[in-house]
């Protein structure tokens, strides 16, 4: 993403200036990227600076919408309860969580199902759903560390409810059962719920749901629309990825204008729209990386907009310059869990460590990048003016 840093400093920017997301004062823009990790076990958040938002990786919401293994869930009380220490801890730093749920485009690996004890099910039908009732090739593009999945089933207007009833029913485990501050609607880089808006593979799903601009974006509104009801507006975020086009979509800027379009429509008082930056790894296209950003959903949005994708300092600084842009980071907030006290102080950053993005199950690159000096020597100042008024 291109963007003209003359002229603009730290004082020209909104950065470092709170606002309000939903029912959250924020104490900065800085926020903490959805980034799938694989370090959940089987059964199965960090930022050091009070005032901080943070999206959760992708959870799967239910049985319907899984598939990779060591991706956290929240479809059962077990789950709720593995995750209400981390939210604890998360708001004990005074911070604030939203979940992010997502569904796969239907691939399935099945030694994840026979680990779940679900391969009889499958083979009745039961299995994550895509529109395309297609096989996929193995080493697809969505497989992580190698891991093939595939594709199983046409989704009918059965398949669609269901789907937006787990959706419903972890929404509100996410909020009533961990006592989240929210959630994230997951609809980007070609999965499920993109892949119905960009018309990915149309005929294998309910004729309703496919063809005209109007039906694509159905089901995406039905499940915001049960989701608000469960929850509420404010504690609902949304997720896209308009310059993607993954699935070779000649409308995909069209698509999402006209999808957030109708979401500012029917639900003015969402927390948010999260909006990722065109880059050539997604798009393919330098035309589009040249001439496309996320402003201009913000002049259809008027929310609170997030925008995500390859940002730096500078380009964080000079977005942050228009009102109600905030600024999320993925792999800098990785390695730098004190990342908005560096951004503020223009301090060094460490260097992330890419062979280790997806180590299953392993603390190394993920919980162990060290913070700075000057964050360490702030934080136990604050700590003993905290004791001496205490005392």
């Amino acid at each position: 993403m291109t963007i003209d840093i003359e002229n603009t400093s730290s004082y020209d920017s909104k950065l470092f200036h709170s606002i309000m997301i939903g029912n959250m004062e924020l104490q900065h823009r800085i926020v903490h990227a959805p980034a799938t990790r694989l370090r959940c076990h089987e059964d199965g958040m960090r930022s050091a600076v009070p005032g901080t938002l943070l999206i959760t990786e992708s959870i799967f919401s239910g049985l319907k919408s899984g598939g990779f293994s060591n991706i956290p869930c929240l479809y059962n009380e077990q789950h709720v309860e593995a995750w209400k220490p981390i939210v604890k801890g998360i708001h004990d730093k005074k911070c604030f969580v939203f979940m992010q749920f997502w569904n796969l485009p239907g691939e399935l690996k099945p030694d994840y199902l026979e680990d779940q004890e679900r391969l009889e099910n499958v083979t009745q039908g039961e299995c994550p759903m895509d529109p395309t009732g297609l096989p996929a090739a193995l080493g697809s593009a969505y497989s992580i560390c190698g891991e093939s999945l595939y594709i199983d089933k046409y989704m009918s207007k059965l398949d669609i409810n269901e789907h937006i009833a787990e959706y419903r029913e972890a929404a509100k485990r996410a909020v009533f059962g961990c006592d989240a501050d929210g959630i994230e609607v997951h609809q980007v880089n070609g999965f499920l719920l993109d892949k119905f808006v960009l018309n990915g593979f149309g005929e294998k799903c309910d004729p309703n749901y496919r063809g005209s601009l109007e039906n694509r974006v159905r089901f995406c509104l039905e499940l915001i629309q049960s989701v608000v009801e469960a929850i509420g507006q404010e504690r609902v975020g949304y997720r896209i990825s308009p310059y993607s086009d993954i699935w070779r979509s000649k409308d995909h800027v069209e698509a999402h204008t006209y999808l957030v379009q109708r979401l500012r429509e029917n639900f003015p008082k969402l927390a948010y729209l999260h909006v990722i930056e065109p880059r050539k790894y997604w798009t393919g296209h330098e035309q589009i990386l040249q001439e496309k950003n996320s402003l201009e959903y913000q002049k259809l949005w008027k929310q609170p907009l997030l925008s995500a994708g390859g940002h730096d300092r500078d380009s964080a600084l000079q977005l942050t310059t228009q009102d109600n842009v905030l600024v999320v980071f993925g792999r800098y907030f990785l390695a730098n869990p004190d990342l908005p006290f560096r951004l503020k102080h223009n301090l060094p950053l460490n260097k992330w460590n890419r062979s280790k993005f997806y180590a299953k199950k392993r603390p190394e690159g993920y919980i162990d990048y060290p913070f700075c000096d000057e964050f360490i020597r702030e934080t136990a100042k604050a700590e003993n003016i905290k004791q001496e008024n205490e005392s």
